[in-house]
């Protein structure tokens, strides 16, 4: 249900959260054998992950320090932006070689406020409250941006939902629904992304190459009509970051 309830988040703050977006390449998509999760590093080498576990958000930091592991968890303040800072602990899962892996721990009734806020954020800041002398290769304060965040957030909402989003593997689990809504929504975003740049309709039919799955290529002409229908001054800046919800609305539809 959380989810869910990320994704109306999504379709409120998408707007206002793209004004001045540039780079969306921040965060990225990965996947293990059964899980998804995004993941952006910072400039010290510090990664902050975002994943779902049981509809809940959770969030991770892997921390490039030789300091030895906390023998309990540690008080930190998170902040998006300039906004108030929110108290969280961080609680240690395991240690690697010059890398420490922890839980940032939180709430649950506030996970989806700090999802809208990163949503709408540039900057996601914590601050460790320890003494600097006893972990002297972590900095009082670790930045990393939310760039590319919502995008990020997107593929993730819809990985988790599907199972994947590879064509292939949604053919042989027979997710034909699956896969001509996530066929269809990523020909709408890239049809976007061109009129966006200028392109004709008649240019797109031939800039976007066909899929090889005939349910959407004997339809590419219609996908690409309806994005030429939309007023230009309704298309999001960045198509992308509302991709969860163009899927979605696909979703909802009949399907034959």
């Amino acid at each position: 249900m959380r989810r869910y309830v990320t994704g109306l988040l999504l379709l409120l703050l998408v707007g206002p959260a793209m004004a001045g977006y540039k780079n969306a390449d921040n965060w990225n998509l990965v996947s293990s054998k059964d899980d998804y999760w995004i993941k952006t590093v910072n400039e010290n080498k510090h990664e902050l992950l975002v994943a779902y576990h049981d509809n809940q958000a959770q969030f991770l930091l892997i921390l490039k320090t030789d300091s030895p592991p906390p023998d309990k968890s540690l008080s930190v303040s998170i902040a998006i932006d300039r906004g108030q800072k929110q108290a969280g602990r961080l609680h240690f899962l395991e240690k690697r070689p010059e890398r420490s892996i922890v839980r940032i721990e939180i709430d649950d009734a506030e996970k989806n406020t700090y999802i809208s806020q990163m949503i709408a954020g540039l900057t996601l800041s914590i601050y460790f409250d320890f003494s600097s002398e006893e972990n002297k290769n972590i900095s009082r304060k670790i930045s990393f941006s939310l760039k590319g965040f919502t995008v990020a957030l997107n593929d993730l909402l819809i990985a988790n939902d599907i199972g994947s989003l590879n064509p292939g593997w949604l053919l042989r689990h027979n997710k034909d629904r699956e896969l001509y809504c996530l066929l269809t929504t990523n020909i709408s975003i890239q049809a976007m992304q061109y009129r966006l740049q200028g392109e004709s309709y008649n240019n797109v039919l031939h800039l976007i190459p066909e899929t090889g799955y005939s349910i959407i290529d004997h339809n590419l002409g219609e996908i690409i009509e309806q994005v030429y229908k939309i007023p230009k001054k309704n298309i999001s800046y960045v198509p992308r970051a509302e991709k969860y919800l163009m899927f979605s609305n696909c979703m909802a539809k009949p399907f034959e």
